[in-house]
């Protein structure tokens, strides 16, 4: 995978777009579009819950309600493409999540819409410790902050 931009700093990022820069697949996709970029800036992206989840057969089956390990999910795979718009090098890379302080203040249902706001506390150009919204609609269901590094593959 080539860490190259994909698309003008100031265009959004179709599904098939985040998939060459995130390297996670099905199931544990959950990024589907990027719609605003400002490098160093902000990044924010959206993901949309239906109820044929995976996820949502086991937590719950009589009331489904989505994991927050899947939000922690949204939130990191958002901060790799913050992470790759804003670095603009072309290596191979693996990027490895550190601390995670997410705090959830609402439930999120299927049929919601994340829509994730990643912006940066400290960068450095292989690490970065950055911050998290995410609303649904006008409510923030969680928040926080965590770190993200840069390795790159042909490196011991």
């Amino acid at each position: 995978m080539s860490n190259k931009l994909i698309a003008p700093i100031d265009s959004q990022l179709d599904f098939e777009q985040v998939k060459q820069i995130i390297p996670q697949r099905f199931p544990f996709l959950m990024l589907d579009r990027v719609v605003e970029i400002e490098p160093g800036v902000r990044v924010v992206g959206l993901k949309n819950l239906t109820g044929n989840e995976w996820f949502y057969q086991g937590h719950f089956p009589r009331k489904a309600v989505t994991p927050g390990a899947m939000i922690c999910e949204a939130i990191a795979q958002t901060g790799i493409v913050f992470f790759h718009i804003t670095r603009l090098e072309d290596r191979e890379v693996t990027y490895l999540l550190g601390s995670l302080k997410i705090r959830f203040t609402e439930p999120v249902w299927p049929g919601d819409q994340l829509r994730i706001e990643v912006t940066p506390i400290k960068l450095t150009s292989r690490a970065g410790i950055l911050n998290a919204e995410v609303k649904v609609e006008d409510r923030v269901v969680a928040r926080g902050e965590f770190g993200l590094a840069a390795k790159e593959n042909n490196s011991p």
